[in-house]
């Protein structure tokens, strides 16, 4: 499960990239033209920063898994789908990044990641698939699965009125959900 997993995330991060494309102007208008693509390697970097955390979150969670079933593949499977839309929801920000709507979507692809990563951890951990997982630790991974939905929800809320806003939030994910360390 972690092999097709590490798999999906490398071709979701590298699919990312594809949608930054290198200008095809002339050489005096060349600078111009960089500077034109400074939105979209923006919204790059923000997804690749998402899908890493996302990536780092799946490694961590699924350190804790001893035992995998039929219904936590199914599970990581849909958490799967959700990552490989990220490029796609990116591509639509990028071409609109302050657009409501484009907001929107890819603020609801995040919190579709957080949402599907978090059940399949309490599915495990529900289903005593994983390793025992101190009381402690479960309290910070439920803190830690609800920060980035939390931020992403917001986000979406304050599309409309304050789009800046919303991005910023969508940067704050990978940075805010590391505030709270675990204990291995």
């Amino acid at each position: 499960m972690v092999a097709i997993s590490d798999g999906v995330f490398a071709v979701a991060l590298t699919l990312l990239i594809l949608d930054v494309k290198p200008p095809t102007v002339g050489q005096t208008l060349l600078a111009s033209a960089i500077i034109a693509t400074v939105p979209r390697v923006g919204i790059f970097a923000l997804s690749f920063a998402i899908v890493a955390y996302y990536w780092i979150s799946h490694q961590f969670s699924f350190g804790y898994v001893r035992v995998i079933d039929r219904g936590l593949l199914w599970l990581n499977m849909l958490f799967l789908f959700t990552i490989v839309v990220l490029p796609f929801s990116a591509a639509v920000l990028a071409d609109y990044p302050l657009a409501a709507p484009a907001i929107t979507l890819y603020g609801a692809n995040v919190a579709a990641c957080s949402a599907t990563l978090a059940i399949g951890w309490w599915y495990a951990v529900g289903r005593r698939l994983t390793i025992d997982v101190r009381r402690d630790e479960r309290r910070r991974v439920a803190v830690r699965t609800m920060i980035s939905p939390t931020l992403a929800v917001i986000g979406i809320a304050v599309a409309t009125i304050a789009p800046v806003a919303s991005l910023v939030l969508f940067v704050a994910i990978p940075v805010a959900s590391y505030t709270i360390k675990p204990t291995r």
